[in-house]
């Protein structure tokens, strides 16, 4: 089932209605599509105020750090309806372009040898409270969807699943006491110090001592190893040279020597991070309230949803009563990069960002979204669909 969000002649937003009658009112000439996905119309009449129908609709918003489920939920008098549910498929290359970005930019300054060297610049980066840009473009894109939302239908409670993740607890693998967690977890101020101190600066694979030693990231940086003294090793400068490149195959027998472990909390920091932001932002829009985990893991259990990203969003609604039914078509929202600058509004009667269905000579067919109009050369630039 699919549900289509309904605006009146003066902008206001309605309730909902079912697909099959918004095309009906198309047919009629009563309403003109105004979105199609999802699908938005327009009565070409005015509602009175005392007439529209005020029953409260709840957003659910399950947040992560790759992908988020939202989902709408009308609280009508006899049942939950839910309205829409979908998930958003964050952007993960980010910080891999900014690495690209920023190697460019030191090799263009490199080579302006007439320019004198400038440091300490860089005020954006050290504004308080600021979020990293690989982070605040996650938080950003929540955000986008949800305003896009409330202008095509009213929103007037917001349920956010608060993330609750112990940094410190998935790195020790148990729970510290209080004043563990003001020591430092690196046994000292310099960690490759710490880790020779530890291994009696001798190597752990050919246990030679008088040589020169290099510290060996066990699980390398570009595998996102951290840097925790639980994935470091002392190792001489020929066995670090033999391990080199292969990491992985070493990785088992190095983390069972120094009874370290493999450590992957990036997914859980990002979540972590820029909570404030987004939950301060989400405020503006309307009400807001927090759930954990562990009462949407109840909740749709005792309910018998399915897991999803989406599903959970609809569990997360501050709702008592199970929803009616949750067989909602589930939307995959993609965000999309900055649009072009070409100041063009149109070419062949495509837009920038139409869906569109392109057919190939060989009979492939394929949905994207325009991202890029090129009039002279007759020509449109795609995104395939997510």
């Amino acid at each position: 089932m699919t549900y289509c969000f309904v605006l009146d002649a003066q902008g206001n937003r309605l309730s909902p209605t079912k697909e099959n009658r918004a095309w009906y009112l198309i047919r009629k000439q009563k309403a003109i599509l105004k979105n199609k996905f999802p699908m938005v119309i327009q009565l070409k009449k005015v509602i009175p105020v005392d007439e529209i129908n005020s029953t409260p609709v709840h957003l659910g918003i399950d947040d992560g750090s790759k992908f988020v489920g939202i989902a709408l939920v009308q609280e009508c008098k006899r049942k939950n309806k839910p309205l829409f549910k979908g998930t958003i498929g964050l952007r993960i290359d980010v910080k891999v372009k900014m690495t690209v970005r920023r190697g460019y930019r030191h090799y263009r300054r490199f080579h302006k040898k007439y320019r004198s060297a400038r440091f300490n610049n860089r005020l954006a980066s050290k504004n308080e409270g600021r979020l990293a840009p690989s982070i605040r473009q996650k938080k950003d894109s929540i955000l986008r969807v949800v305003n896009q939302l409330h202008k095509w239908i009213r929103i007037d409670h917001i349920s956010l699943e608060d993330v609750l993740i112990d940094i410190r607890a998935l790195e020790k693998g148990h729970k510290p006491y209080k004043w563990e967690y003001q020591q430092s977890n690196r046994l000292d101020e310099n960690i490759r110090k710490a880790v020779v101190l530890r291994d009696h600066n001798c190597c752990q694979d050919c246990g030679m001592t008088n040589t020169r030693m290099e510290v060996h990231h066990i699980i390398p940086r570009r595998l996102n190893g951290g840097d925790s003294i639980h994935n470091l090793i002392t190792l001489c400068t020929t066995c670090h040279d033999h391990v080199t490149s292969d990491e992985l195959k070493h990785s088992e027998r190095f983390l069972k020597k120094i009874k370290g472990r493999k450590i992957q909390y990036t997914d859980a920091m990002h979540v972590m991070q820029g909570k404030s932001y987004v939950q301060n932002e989400l405020k503006k829009i309307a009400p807001l309230s927090l759930t954990t985990g562990g009462d949407t893991a109840n909740k749709r259990i005792d309910w018998s949803i399915d897991k999803s990203h989406a599903n959970d969003g609809i569990v997360i609604c501050h709702l008592k009563v199970k929803p009616d039914q949750c067989e909602l078509k589930n939307w995959t929202i993609k965000p999309m990069r900055k649009r072009s600058s070409k100041k063009i509004e149109s070419a062949n009667g495509f837009h920038h960002r139409d869906f569109v269905k392109y057919t190939k000579r060989n009979g492939e067919t394929y949905l994207a979204y325009i991202t890029a109009l090129y009039p002279k050369k007759n020509q449109c630039k795609m995104q395939e669909r997510f």
